[in-house]
């Protein structure tokens, strides 16, 4: 008869090595507080009026948002462009998706003479869904 050896498992172990899962939660959580201040700076740079009226929106999809500042400068989605430029861009991004909304973000400061060329270069390119965006009342 053959005889064996018994190895005790004192020595000997099988454990879970959870360091590399570690490193990923911790470059995931890194990841979405990036994306989630990304996301608060495009919609933070403009005070927007009050309104006691209107409806909440829900986020089923996600919109163009052009903003409008004070001083008439025009942004679309957190980027600076020209108002002879924003009538192409609007019309390229309208193309290529026709049902997604679009979003004025208008500065509480700036005049309805500087918000009225966006609406009316808007219709021109033929955008049907147009939200004009302001905070509640309090």
């Amino acid at each position: 008869m053959r005889s064996r050896s018994i190895i005790s498992g004192e020595g000997v172990g099988a454990r879970i090595n959870v360091t590399p899962m570690i490193d990923v939660v911790m470059v995931l959580i890194v990841f979405y507080l990036l994306v989630g201040q990304l996301a608060v700076d495009r919609k933070a740079s403009i005070e927007l009026p009050a309104s006691a009226f209107g409806i909440d929106h829900t986020q089923e999809e996600d919109p163009i948002v052009v903003g409008v500042s004070a001083d008439g400068m025009i942004s679309i989605n957190g980027q600076t462009i020209g108002s002879q430029r924003f009538a192409g861009e609007i019309e390229g991004m309208h193309t290529r998706s026709p049902n997604t909304p679009i979003r004025i973000r208008a500065h509480r400061d700036a005049p309805f003479g500087v918000v009225r060329p966006v609406m009316a270069q808007l219709r021109d390119a033929g955008v049907m869904r147009v939200e004009l965006v302001t905070e509640q009342k309090r």
